[in-house]
């Protein structure tokens, strides 16, 4: 199986958190190590979930929380359709 750079984009997540399968993982792992973009992609996930999780939490409205979210989503999408 050929692992690309969109596929690690995607599982990104439940790489870190240890829910793939672990001939999966061994996969990606394989690729980010071979790979300087998804290498740096996760080291700024890493950093980004360290800076979150040392924030203290907010309340917020429900219509700001929708609107945040929509906003994330585009700005995911045009991160990943200008990386790759």
């Amino acid at each position: 199986m050929i692992i690309k750079c969109k596929d690690v984009f995607e599982l990104l997540s439940e790489l870190y958190d240890d829910e793939l399968e672990e001939n999966y993982e061994d996969l990606i792992q394989q690729h980010i190590n071979e790979c300087e973009n998804c290498l740096a992609l996760l080291h700024t996930f890493e950093r980004t979930l360290d800076l979150f999780h040392s924030l203290q939490p907010i309340k917020l409205e429900q219509k700001r929380k929708q609107e945040f979210h929509r906003w994330l989503k585009v700005e995911i999408k045009r991160i990943v359709i200008k990386r790759y």
